[in-house]
């Protein structure tokens, strides 16, 4: 599949740079470049040495919290074994896949396009998250902008005030890009969150001028491709009048001609490169200024239904761990998918959920009953959301998942430890999408499907007492 990507970084022992516009993109592909400073001096700048976590350090990581509501007290009569595996570590991450604010003071709207629902979260729910053991959250998702940036900003000083640390969103895109930093006794933790899949409005962006930023989330644009035979394009060609030579464009996928066209078409993707390598630069960045680098990538290419990563993903991933990361985090699709350790780093192309209440919402905006043709008083929330769950969300897979845990010694990887989880798929009412520990029957299911898709990626997991092992030799 045809997909662009930057060259991996180059490792000059001496990176030259002055801070002339455009200097720093030819930096970051590891060209030398120079500018001029006042005088006509030249600064001339090394890599910055990084020092890795000494000694033993362990992360755990769970998918999407779609988590609306504060569980905690009914996760520790319930769930105790679990809490213990998200507290043991000693940094804990998830993906905040949802909005938190107090309806009775919000001042903004809900927006007229939404991630797919009207995610909205108790305000108590960043405070019962951290309590249950989670320590950082990724915040660029497709759900950051559902209420709006009001609501997102709402949900920033949420996720403060919880002491959460988190990344992926702010005021400009250079904050919502930035790495953010958890200090913990082992050493600095660092977390840059990227989402490829968006609403037209979550995008952040930086000042112009007098012109202001806007909020939103780190995205990375993409475009799609359809990937048909030569016949095929030519027909796409003339009945869109498409002048030869020129990409044929239609509603914003490009079409390109395969060798080897599937039915139904295949998609295949290529990023923005100006994104791409601002993100590069991030996880350098926190590289450089941290210990341990963690990148959570969010993406629902391409599609809920595929177990397989979008064809950009291996490629992003391995660019993202040159640049520094020690774990790719991926997750959107709501399902698992597999795991590739590359280069003695662990990546984990979908986490799939952590948390799916997406059915336990009481306030909903018009525009949820309009979508679906029905009359708001007709039927009450939970009648609604039921069926566009059935309809949407009954496959089994969605509800099934592991908490996986890494472990370091002395900033290398030595095992990968993947727990099965069960968020209830065949519980009903306000049980249905909560967490628990899996049983024998389930939790085998689980780790035989990660074995599945994780063998094309060369990664072997063996299954010992209902927990998944991936051993790495160093």
């Amino acid at each position: 599949m045809s997909t662009n990507f930057a060259r991996p970084f180059a490792c000059p022992k001496v990176l030259r740079i002055l801070l002339l516009a455009g200097s720093a993109a030819a930096a970051l592909n590891g060209l030398s470049v120079h500018a001029q400073q006042r005088g006509g001096q030249t600064l001339e700048t090394a890599p910055v040495p990084s020092t890795p976590i000494a000694g033993d350090f362990s992360l755990a990581a769970v998918g999407d919290l779609i988590y609306l509501r504060p569980m905690l007290a009914t996760l520790e009569k319930q769930a105790p074994e679990m809490l213990r595996i998200l507290r043991g570590a000693d940094v804990t991450f998830g993906n905040f896949e949802t909005t938190a604010l107090d309806l009775a003071t919000f001042k903004g709207s809900p927006q007229a396009e939404s991630g797919g629902t009207w995610m909205l979260a108790d305000p108590g729910v960043p405070k019962d998250v951290a309590a249950m053991g989670v320590d950082i959250v990724g915040h660029a998702n497709n759900h950051a902008t559902d209420w709006g940036v009001e609501g997102m900003i709402e949900t920033l000083k949420l996720l403060d005030a919880a002491k959460l640390v988190r990344a992926g969103t702010g005021r400009t895109m250079a904050e919502a890009r930035a790495p953010a930093y958890y200090d913990g006794p082992q050493g600095r933790v660092a977390l840059v969150s990227a989402t490829t899949t968006f609403t037209p409005m979550t995008p952040a962006a930086d000042p112009l001028g007098r012109v202001p930023g806007r909020p939103g989330a780190n995205t990375i644009r993409s475009t799609e491709i359809g990937q048909v035979s030569e016949a095929d394009l030519t027909v796409l060609a003339r009945i869109t009048g498409t002048k030869p030579g020129a990409p044929v464009r239609i509603k914003g996928r490009d079409f390109r001609a395969v060798d080897a066209p599937t039915t139904p078409m295949t998609i295949g993707y290529d990023l923005n490169q100006k994104d791409l390598a601002a993100n590069l630069l991030a996880v350098r960045q926190a590289r450089q200024n941290g210990n341990f680098v963690v990148f959570s990538l969010h993406n629902h290419e391409p599609g809920n239904a595929s177990q397989t990563p979008a064809d950009f993903a291996p490629g992003l991933a391995h660019q993202i761990i040159d640049a520094g990361a020690d774990v790719y985090m991926g997750h959107g699709p709501h399902q698992l998918r597999g795991i590739e350790i590359y280069k003695g780093k662990p990546i984990f192309y979908s986490l799939g959920n952590f948390a799916m209440m997406n059915n336990s919402l009481d306030d909903v905006p018009a525009d949820m009953f309009d979508q679906f043709g029905v009359t708001p008083g007709s039927v009450t929330t939970p009648e609604l959301l039921q069926a566009r769950n059935a309809k949407s969300f009954s496959d089994p897979n969605l509800y099934e998942s592991v908490i996986a845990t890494t472990h370091f010694r002395d900033g290398r990887l030595t095992e990968v430890r993947l727990y099965p989880i069960d968020l209830g798929v065949t519980a009903t009412g306000a049980a249905r999408g909560v967490p628990n520990m899996a049983d024998a029957a389930t939790g085998a299911r689980i780790l035989e499907r990660l074995q599945r898709l994780s063998a094309p990626f060369g990664t072997r997991i063996d299954i010992v007492k209902g927990v998944g092992i991936i051993r790495v030799a160093n």
